[in-house]
């Protein structure tokens, strides 16, 4: 399991400073903790999942607490289904150590006053030992993504300014993984792992290796990403809108910044060179004719058409520098 297992802290904390229930209906404040459960549900089924060993403490509304609305039913008012499945799972999630040295207390974030935020402060911590820690936030107005944190530590001369990740959804893991890549200076053997999680729709073959390009790791990897980033984000919509039409795919995808085609019509009237496409895996055989170019006679990264053997996923066939057309 990511982010689990071994001597490794947890890949996520709940933000606890986040839960500001101040202002939400009863329906408003239901929904929300339904769609916060889902979340961190979902995530624990996958990932370990951190919280605060005060989380409890924390003020959710004006002289209020976690503990009294969601054990003890106090207002702001919540659903009883909803608050008491919400303290479940935050029971079930295990504490972070608050033993590390130097845990800072209080942060501050751009355009706020310092506050109380002991999560944050934990994740501000490793992101000092270039791992990062995404912080679940409750799902009401505020801060999502990458922002600048800053805190103090007995390593710092003052407050020090580091990028945390803040996200309310699932939907937003895969910019979180996608930016690891470069953040933690992934290496080539985690990188077919990390990739698994930053592109969700798409598949990896199993003989995929950097080592048949014209380039090492270092010079191939973020040329690698973006491809990645486009075919996962933009090619089966692509291929959709334009019914298939190659043409009209090249320049709608080239407008991300990618130069991708399948092969030509003679490539393709040559058997024997086109069975150079097929890739092995999980005991099936995959055409991988659609490929991005780094450059126009070097370096390919070959792909399938979405195959519902994948569930709809596309499958990263072949890295190479380039197969032969003749």
């Amino acid at each position: 399991m990511p982010g689990a297992g071994g001597s490794e802290p947890a890949r996520f904390v709940v933000d606890e400073s986040s839960f500001d229930f101040r202002g939400l209906t009863e329906d408003r404040l239901t929904d929300a903790m339904d769609e916060f459960s889902d979340t961190l549900d979902g995530l624990r089924g996958t990932y370990t999942v951190s919280v605060s060993p005060w989380w409890f403490d924390a003020e959710c509304a004006d002289g209020r607490d976690l503990h009294d609305v969601l054990y003890e039913g106090g207002t702001p008012k919540a659903g009883r289904d909803a608050r008491l499945r919400m303290a479940t799972l935050m029971d079930r999630c295990p504490p972070w150590d608050p033993d590390l040295p130097g845990l800072p207390d209080e942060v501050t974030m751009k355009g706020e006053e310092s506050h109380l935020a002991l999560s944050v402060g934990y994740a501000w911590w490793h992101a000092g030992n270039q791992r990062h820690v995404g912080c679940l936030v409750f799902p009401v107005p505020g801060r999502r993504g990458w922002h600048l944190v800053s805190a103090a530590g007995p390593k710092t001369a003052g407050p020090t300014e580091r990028e945390l990740y803040f996200l309310a959804g699932a939907h937003e893991l895969p910019e979180f993984w996608r930016s690891l890549f470069v953040r933690e200076n992934v290496r080539e053997h985690d990188f077919i792992v990390r990739a698994r999680e930053a592109f969700p729709g798409l598949d990896f073959a199993e003989s995929l290796t950097f080592r048949k390009f014209d380039g090492g790791y270092g010079q191939m990897r973020d040329w690698v990403i973006h491809v990645l980033t486009v075919v996962n984000d933009h090619f089966s919509e692509a291929l959709a809108m334009h019914s298939g039409m190659a043409a009209n795919i090249q320049a709608e995808l080239g407008r991300h910044g990618l130069t991708l085609s399948p092969e030509s019509t003679n490539t393709r009237s040559k058997a024997r060179i086109m069975r150079q496409r097929d890739v092995p895996h999980e005991g099936e055989v995959y055409r991988c004719e659609w490929h991005a170019k780094q450059e126009p006679n070097r370096n390919r990264v070959h792909f399938s058409l979405p195959d519902p053997r994948l569930g709809g996923r596309i499958l990263i066939g072949i890295f190479v520098d380039h197969l032969d057309t003749e």
